[in-house]
């Protein structure tokens, strides 16, 4: 499994995810706290709940990711809802299926954490776009 998370522009940031045979980009706003959500919703995996969603405003659209451990797995299903002003409280299912995929949990995790490692390494821990 393969992840980046890039900034991209003042107040956006560009995520990738591919593993292997798809891909899926979205551009998010970083407006909220949207890196620390998805590090949140993978490490939340490792803890009693075997679901995690998570969900990055595209403003205006919801890209709501829901994460399912399975025994040592994890099933990752993007949902993309129009508006998230309306969808915030929406059921899953609402949303449009956009990316799903079933890979090792610990490789969705080191792939996460080496991205936000990278962004770390590259604007330090408290950083701006120009």
């Amino acid at each position: 499994m393969h992840f980046s998370w890039e900034l991209s522009g003042s107040g956006w940031a560009t995520c990738r995810i591919w593993d292997g045979s798809t891909k899926h980009r979205d551009i998010v706003s970083y407006c909220t706290n949207a890196l620390a959500d998805l590090l949140k919703g993978v490490s939340g995996l490792y803890g009693p709940h075997s679901i995690q969603r998570f969900s990055f405003d595209l403003e205006p659209a919801e890209a709501r990711w829901i994460l399912r451990r399975r025994n040592s797995d994890v099933h990752v299903a993007i949902r993309r809802f129009p508006d998230m002003s309306t969808s915030f409280d929406a059921p899953d299912g609402k949303g449009t299926l956009v990316w799903t995929s079933t890979r090792p949990r610990t490789s969705l995790a080191h792939a996460v954490l080496m991205a936000a490692e990278k962004v770390r390494r590259t604007h330090g821990e408290v950083w701006t776009v120009t």
